[in-house]
């Protein structure tokens, strides 16, 4: 019995095709450094353009209210400076000359869980991960002092960003204009405005969300670690605050450094402070956040954890920090796509 052999035909459409959704592909990844700043400057002008908006419908001119509105930013930024940044030089200072005791109180504090660890029989696990945690921190404090000229060249996207945002945000209605200039299809332009401007409402209340919870998280650290005496607690407090820009890992990370300068006063102390965090991370993940996030995101943590380390491991900490929004962006883009297929 003879076997029939199937031939399988492909079109020399679909091959140019391939190719050219290779070549897009890679183009894009080539320029993903301009299209995270590009990224960015939408998210701003997600979070600023309610608010120009409304001073419009005040009757101030447009272009009045985003100029009000960058020099009230800028003026409460450089007044928030003017506060921190003596306490933070002062306490910069201290830690520099306090630097040798500290290292010996951590060290102490260390022999006393080592010798915990020991009576448990967990020695050697724990002096896998003192070394690698020592390792890391080395590494990472080495390549913050190697890389001084990272300053500048952030300021530079800072600014690229600002000014990207400002030219989009002058101009009403800018998201249409956008769409029509790249969507010349009738039937699918309406959807397409839709769809953008349900993304852009996501991204604006999820930066507005992310603020204020940076913000509440630096008040409590401040508050727990003053009253329980911690050496450089608004330092602490600091870190904590702008760590929390990244979900879940952020708050391990500021945990560390806490509980290790409050070992230097005592290990009680850091005991109190250790309980203090984890109190704090409770209170924000079922009363702070619930309040503050529940029209931003809702995502799976699984799916957040994920979507950091993929945007960690293409774009470093840009992508770290751009992860959420941008999964969430592609989360409202597949739903639109399943919603339509159904229909």
């Amino acid at each position: 019995m003879l076997k029939t052999v199937q031939k399988i035909e492909i079109s020399p459409s679909i091959i140019w095709k391939t190719i050219l959704i290779l070549l897009a592909i890679s183009f894009l990844y080539y320029i993903k450094d301009v299209l995270l700043l590009l990224f960015l400057a939408i998210i701003i002008v997600s979070a600023a353009g309610p608010i120009i908006d409304k001073m419009e419908s005040k009757k101030i001119p447009r272009i009045l209210a985003v100029v009000l509105l960058y020099f009230s930013s800028i003026l409460l930024f450089v007044l928030v400076l003017s506060i921190v940044v003596p306490v933070l030089s002062n306490e910069t200072q201290m830690i520099t000359k306090a630097l040798p005791e500290y290292f010996t109180g951590i060290n102490n504090f260390i022999e006393n869980v080592t010798d915990l660890a020991a009576s448990y029989h967990f020695e050697e696990n724990f002096n896998d991960f003192l070394a690698n945690f020592s390792n890391g921190l080395t590494n990472s404090l080495s390549s913050i002092f190697s890389n001084t000229l990272g300053f500048l060249v952030g300021v530079f996207k800072a600014l690229v960003i600002f000014s990207l945002a400002f030219y989009m945000l002058i101009k009403k209605d800018g998201t249409r204009a956008f769409v029509n200039a790249i969507v010349h299809n009738k039937k699918h332009k309406k959807r397409v405005i839709d769809l953008v401007e349900k993304i852009q409402t996501k991204m604006g209340r999820w930066l507005v969300g992310q603020f204020s919870l940076m913000f509440i998280i630096f008040v409590l650290e401040f508050i727990a670690l003053s009253i329980l005496g911690v050496p450089f607690a608004l330092i602490l407090a600091l870190i904590g605050g702008l760590l929390e820009i990244v979900p879940y890992i952020g708050p391990l990370a500021a945990f560390v450094p806490a509980v290790l300068i409050a070992s230097t006063v005592s290990p009680w102390t850091a005991l109190f402070v250790a309980i203090s965090y984890i109190l704090i991370q409770q209170i924000e993940n079922h009363l702070i956040v619930p309040l503050v996030m529940k029209k931003a995101v809702g995502l799976n943590p699984v799916v957040i954890i994920l979507s950091l380390l993929i945007g960690g491991r293409l774009a470093g900490v840009p992508g770290i920090i751009l992860a959420v929004p941008f999964v969430t962006a592609m989360e409202i883009v597949l739903e639109d796509f399943l919603n339509k297929k159904e229909e």
